[in-house]
């Protein structure tokens, strides 16, 4: 797929419409919306801090921050195998990389081939992850529809239990 060339019109356009979608999602609707995706609470302040940030763009403000953050989370959401799979090959790469230069006296030696696998792994994870997003279209939006229902069901229990803890 070709890369299409914008005109500087074309692409202030497109930055404003982003920003416009952007700018819809207060800062507190973007902290639910990633709290409602399951992230760990770390994860989520982190991607929140983005939030925040903008750069001026000729005579605009543009919130560069929230159009990121929308963009990535479209991203995720349309590949979650794909996603999934390179998360997976980083672990598996960064596994064999610190196995591989750990070897004493070879290590140093053998680091540009096991910072090799470790990519490998990476793009392998992500090729198959790919190919999973494409075989299964609508399998993304049930993960996130079924940790979505995962999570309400524990904030329940969790707010059953310290009601009663509370009353006790």
């Amino acid at each position: 797929m070709a890369s299409e060339k914008l005109s500087v019109a074309q692409a202030n356009l497109k930055i404003a419409l982003w920003n416009a979608e952007a700018e819809a999602f207060t800062s507190s609707h973007f902290y639910e919306w990633l709290q409602d995706m399951g992230l760990p609470e770390e994860v989520v302040t982190r991607l929140h801090e983005l939030v925040s940030h903008t750069m001026k763009l000729g005579e605009k403000v543009i919130a560069i921050g929230k159009v990121v953050l929308v963009k990535i989370i479209a991203f995720v959401q349309a590949h979650p195998f794909l996603v999934v799979g390179a998360g997976v090959g980083a672990v598996v790469g960064a596994a064999i990389y610190s196995m591989v230069v750990s070897i004493p006296f070879l290590g140093q030696l053998l680091e540009p081939i096991a910072r090799a696998l470790g990519f490998g792994a990476v793009f392998t994870g992500a090729v198959v992850g790919h190919g999973l997003d494409k075989r299964f279209k609508d399998v993304g939006q049930n993960i996130v529809e079924i940790a979505n229902e995962f999570f309400k069901l524990i904030a329940d229990v969790l707010s059953a239990v310290s009601y009663q803890i509370v009353l006790a």
